[in-house]
Order: structure tokens, then sequence, then C-alpha cells
């Protein structure tokens, strides 16, 4: 498992897109943390990252799914899987090549572990800091990609 160090919602948006060059269409990852720790906030900065309109992007916890259209031409489909207690039928489906699956919560539904390509963790600090943890096939190329900024 690989940790980062959020400092501030402009680090957010930094990781976000980041992330953004590594996914790629059929990709899904899962974001677990706890109440306002920042998951849709960085889904926002994903879906800004990929080319969309981050404005758009809200919580799906009461309709658990929103898509997103984005000028890279991938559908985020944003999951919040928060209020269920079964995996909805949907998720069953592999995910498409032209679309990034994100999945708020995903630990709800534990059988969603190994469809994962990364799993990232947040945990809120203070207002502003997050502690990050990512793991899975595409954690060493966001690690790699997160240092390579630094250097």
């Amino acid at each position: 498992m690989r940790e980062w160090h959020i400092a501030s919602e402009g680090d957010t948006e930094r990781f976000a897109h980041d992330l953004a060059h590594v996914l790629r269409g059929g990709h899904a990852v899962g974001l677990s943390g706890g109440l306002g720790a920042g998951k849709t906030t960085l889904v926002r900065y994903l879906v800004e990252g990929l080319g969309g309109e981050a404005s758009h992007v809200a919580s799906p916890t009461y309709t658990l799914e929103h898509e997103y259209r984005t000028s890279s031409r991938v559908l985020v489909d944003h999951w919040d899987l928060y209020r269920i207690t079964a995996l909805p039928e949907e998720l069953y489906a592999p995910v498409g090549v032209d679309t990034i699956r994100v999945i708020e919560w995903p630990e709800r539904c534990p059988e969603l572990s190994d469809e994962l390509d990364l799993h990232v963790y947040l945990e809120a600090i203070d207002e502003t800091s997050r502690r990050v943890s990512f793991e899975g096939a595409l954690a060493e190329e966001l690690y790699t990609r997160l240092n390579a900024e630094l250097a």
C-alpha cells in the first residue's frame, strides 16, 4: 500500500489530475473514507482532469449513480454505495472500455474488491489535510507520477 499526504484542496486537485492521467477506460476505482473525508471532492477534480465539468459532480448518495461525459471521450460512472445493503445489479457487469467506474464506499459490497484496479482510502486529519493510502494494480503507476511532480 502506498501513502500520500494532501495538505490543501489544491493538493486534492493535483492528486486527482494525476489519477486522471493513470486511468483508462475499463478501470474501476474504489474510494473509501469517513463522511466528509473528500471522496466526492476527489471525484469532482478527477472529472475535471478528464475534461468534464467539475460543477456537474454531486454525491450520488440518494440516487446511487451519476454519469459524467468528458472531452477525453470517457464516461465517468460515479456510484455511492453508502445506503445500500446489496450490490446493485448494474455493478455485476464489467466496466466498458469507454467508461471509468468510480465507487464510493465499495466496502459495503466486499464482492467488488477483486474488480477494483485501484482502491483509495482517504482519512481526514483536519479541515484541509488528508492522509491518502492506495493499493491495487495502478498504485505504483500513480505513486510514480505523484513523485515525478516533486522532482
